[in-house]
């Protein structure tokens, strides 16, 4: 197993089972007991995890850059669900803004090889694989968030602001009682105002985990989008939130 991939696979025993050894870890990726430590040092020094005398537990934080690792690994099943549904609202020639969420990159396995679309994104990570698919995908450029793999800053602004899109898709770190979406990131925050204000239709994907989250900076309000893609009824949630 190669290092990234023995991460991974730490990764998603944390997830799961929240605290563990690292006798258990190393009896469960089949690695060393000296290797598993080496691997815990640079996950640690990554932020990704926490080490005690006990033991190691996973990192995750609110109001802080959660690498996107941990995020591709977090609710994995509802978040396919909801990227499954957005991928219907693609017609057939679109270009489509997809920003650097963990969601939304979960968007790229349910589109077709080779299919009849142009994207333009502000995440390596979706770019890598919109290009494995033969689809035609401009990358904004910029300043390179290392946690999150995303563009930002004056480069990425400037070519969002040149280009108009069919759609967007996006997710954030919460949607609050009030009915906005909002962010602890204020460069990702801008980044997608502008995408917002560049694409025809908006549509925003969120798990109900996000639900009633308030963050520093507001990206939109519900009331600017086209449609919510949800593993819960929001509409009917706002109306229980603000009776």
């Amino acid at each position: 197993m190669f290092k990234t991939e023995r991460m991974d696979a730490i990764l998603h025993i944390l997830q799961e089972k929240k605290h563990v050894t690292v006798h258990y870890l190393a009896e469960h990726v089949y690695a060393s007991e000296v290797t598993i430590r080496r691997d815990l040092h640079k996950m640690e020094e990554l932020g990704l995890i926490v080490r005690s005398y006990g033991g190691v537990t996973l990192r995750v934080t609110e109001n802080v850059s959660v690498p996107l690792v941990v995020r591709e690994q977090n609710l994995s099943s509802v978040k396919n669900r909801i990227a499954e549904e957005a991928v219907r609202l693609i017609r057939d020639g679109d270009t489509v803004f997809m920003d650097g969420s963990s969601t939304v990159l979960c968007m790229v396995n349910y589109l077709k090889e080779r299919q009849n679309m142009t994207v333009i994104t502000n995440s390596l990570r979706a770019a890598t694989q919109l290009c494995e698919k033969r689809i035609p995908v401009y990358c904004t450029g910029g300043l390179l968030v290392p946690e999150a793999l995303v563009c930002v800053g004056n480069y990425s602004s400037s070519m969002i602001e040149s280009v108009t899109a069919d759609c967007m898709f996006f997710s954030s770190q919460g949607l609050s009682a009030e009915g906005n979406v909002c962010d602890f990131s204020e460069n990702e925050t801008y980044q997608r105002r502008l995408m917002l204000r560049h694409a025809r239709r908006k549509y925003f994907l969120c798990d109900s985990s996000k639900l009633g989250k308030t963050f520093l900076f507001t990206v939109c309000g519900i009331s600017d989008l086209d449609r919510v893609i949800c593993d819960t009824d929001v509409r009917a949630w706002l109306s229980q939130e603000n009776p």
